[in-house]
């Protein structure tokens, strides 16, 4: 886990999955939804999740050049619109709370069936 990440001491539930990277990690419960910046932690319940809706970013691919050779790097993560009736933000100054907030986050394929599962909301196709 990245030193920079501010752990939680008490999550509520049984933990489900848990995906760390060096700049983001994702952990969920059987109730709780926690995110991990450097910094920051946004930590949830999934009885607050509202909708929950996929996202395309508007970026471009990076190109870099390599010994006369173009390198294309494209990130491959899938990402979500999150809207929330309430969230915790945790910092290195303090413990903030907010409602109706909304997030565009990476989440992986292996995170939404626990998502579906222990949220409450309902796939339209």
């Amino acid at each position: 886990m990245n030193s920079d990440f501010i752990r939680l001491k008490h999550l509520e539930g049984e933990l489900k999955l848990t995906q760390m990277n060096r700049s983001l990690g994702t952990s969920i419960t059987s109730k709780e939804l926690v995110f991990f910046k450097p910094h920051v932690t946004y930590h949830l319940f999934l009885h607050d999740i509202v909708s929950l809706i996929p996202f395309q970013l508007d970026t471009q691919p990076i190109t870099f050049r390599h010994k006369h050779e173009l390198i294309r790097a494209e990130f491959g993560s899938d990402y979500y619109k999150l809207v929330v009736k309430w969230v915790r933000v945790v910092t290195r100054s303090g413990i903030t709370e907010k409602e109706n907030a909304e997030f565009i986050v990476p989440l992986s394929r292996k995170m939404l069936p626990y998502i579906a599962q222990y949220s409450g909301l309902h796939v339209i196709p």
